[in-house]
């Protein structure tokens, strides 16, 4: 049984670690949103921060309003992600991009919609 479970934990050691990189998007100082996401074959979302005025939201709490992950959508030029409270109730926030790349160049941009709160043309730097 010990023989197993260290043949497990190689296992889990040798495993190459998914890379994770920020996506934040802003239209300066009045709201923003932070996207971590996994690189994989699809959009994983492994968490958010969203922050307008002084109000700040997370995925984490510590110290924000807890909101977790809704659905997320990924093609070649768009990226959709709602997030939702942190009882999947109701949608707290709509971030619609879109990309476009040329060469070594790459923008993303579009829309950030907070219930309640406003919606904003926001700008994005990340993967």
């Amino acid at each position: 049984m010990k023989r197993l479970g260290a043949i497990i934990a190689l296992m889990i050691a040798a495993a190459p670690a998914q890379a994770t990189e920020w996506l934040v998007c802003s239209n300066s100082d009045k709201a923003s949103v932070s996207v971590l996401l996994g690189q994989m074959e699809v959009i994983a979302v492994a968490d958010i921060m969203l922050e307008v005025g002084k109000k700040k939201w997370s995925t984490q709490g510590k110290g924000a309003t807890l909101i977790t992950k809704g659905q997320a959508f990924e093609t070649g030029d768009q990226i959709w992600i709602d997030v939702t409270d942190a009882n999947v109730n109701v949608i707290v926030a709509e971030l619609r991009l879109f990309k476009a790349s040329e060469g070594e160049h790459q923008v993303t941009g579009g829309t950030l919609r907070v219930t309640g709160e406003g919606a904003w043309a926001v700008t994005c730097m990340g993967p």
